[in-house]
């Protein structure tokens, strides 16, 4: 079966074709194409004989452009006189524009996956270091999917509208936590809960107690009756403590002597209960020793991808790092961190809590 290449000749001429009709409309097209994204080379030479019209200040017509095509010796490439004429009759609606607009763009940037995909296969016969080879082909990709449609300005009424909803369901539900319960009632006061796409950061010195405090927090949250799924990414303790803190939390038993393991018959049973009840939570832990904040990410995507996200914490961010760009000056990488993890709790709409000394 032959391959076709992604590709809507009918929605880039109805692009182009639209300007004609609605001069203002090439600023809507340049605000969201580039020449590379229409598949027909004719129809780039004539894009870009429009934006030079634009940037001219010129009105675009069938004459001006025309004009402009002729006096560049480019008319013939625009795919001539005809062609220019036929471009008037080949828009079914003006008012549809951002739909044939999303339709140029999709197509593009599928024919972009398709010629990285071709890339990444070629490179990988040759590589040498797994881990930064991966490092690009995520970094490649998400440099293309930052391409794809975008959507445009919402006016103030329109949100205020859809806020009213949100403030009219947050009424009837009742209640004054809005994002995740994290039981810590003056905590989520002011917070109203953990909301989604909110980075949070809990700073303290060594040894203050914060692992202490998001493990209660994440346990906390994973018992309420929505049993919402938490990944814990534990980048300085490994999981056995982890959990060794939650049963000693959960069963009221001292830590050390459970630790000791010299527990008496009644404090068997309470942690005969406790692994009962953690058993039944959503709660994950990684500490596998994730250090590149771009696998965190990946980790986090796939779990959102499965529904199994809910909310991310990690201890702690300063031992996570950031892209070899960076490396030797630890206050853009520690920032480039801060960063990649707020486009993680925007991305995956999700909340997103690190601990930082």
């Amino acid at each position: 079966m032959e391959q076709k290449i992604p590709q809507n000749i009918e929605a880039e001429q109805a692009v182009l074709g639209s300007v004609f009709f609605e001069p203002n409309s090439i600023k809507t097209i340049l605000d969201k194409l580039q020449d590379g994204d229409f598949y027909s080379p004719n129809h780039q030479v004539i894009y870009r004989a429009m934006k030079d019209l634009h940037a001219q200040g010129v009105p675009i017509d069938y004459t001006t452009l025309t004009d402009l095509l002729e006096n560049k010796n480019l008319l013939a490439k625009a795919g001539g006189v005809e062609y220019l004429s036929g471009l008037i009759d080949s828009v079914p609606s003006t008012a549809n524009l951002l739909n044939y607009i999303n339709i140029v763009k999709d197509k593009s940037v599928t024919r972009k996956v398709q010629d990285a995909c071709r890339e990444i296969i070629e490179r990988s016969y040759s590589v040498e270091n797994a881990p930064e080879f991966l490092d690009d082909v995520e970094k490649q990709v998400i440099g293309i999917t930052k391409e794809k449609r975008t959507s445009d300005f919402k006016g103030v009424g329109e949100i205020a509208n859809l806020l009213m909803d949100k403030i009219a369901q947050q009424a009837q539900i009742g209640g004054s936590v809005t994002g995740l319960d994290t039981r810590y009632y003056d905590l989520n006061r002011y917070t109203l809960g953990l909301q989604k796409s909110d980075l949070l950061i809990i700073a303290a010195r060594p040894s203050m107690g914060k692992t202490a405090f998001a493990l209660n927090i994440a346990l906390n949250v994973a018992k309420t009756p929505a049993r919402p799924h938490i990944a814990f990414f534990s980048l300085e303790m490994g999981v056995d403590q982890l959990v060794m803190r939650l049963l000693s939390c959960e069963a009221q038993v001292d830590n050390f002597k459970l630790r000791q393991g010299k527990l008496s018959s009644q404090e068997w049973e309470k942690i005969h209960y406790a692994v009962q009840s953690l058993s039944g939570l959503n709660l994950y832990f990684d500490d596998s020793g994730t250090v590149k904040v771009t696998d965190l990410r990946s980790k986090c995507r796939k779990l959102k991808a499965e529904e199994k996200l809910d909310l991310v914490v990690v201890d702690y961010l300063q031992l996570l790092s950031g892209s070899t760009f960076n490396q030797g000056n630890r206050v853009q990488e520690v920032s480039e961190i801060s960063r990649v993890l707020k486009e993680v709790a925007r991305e995956l709409k999700v909340p997103v809590v690190a601990l930082s000394p």
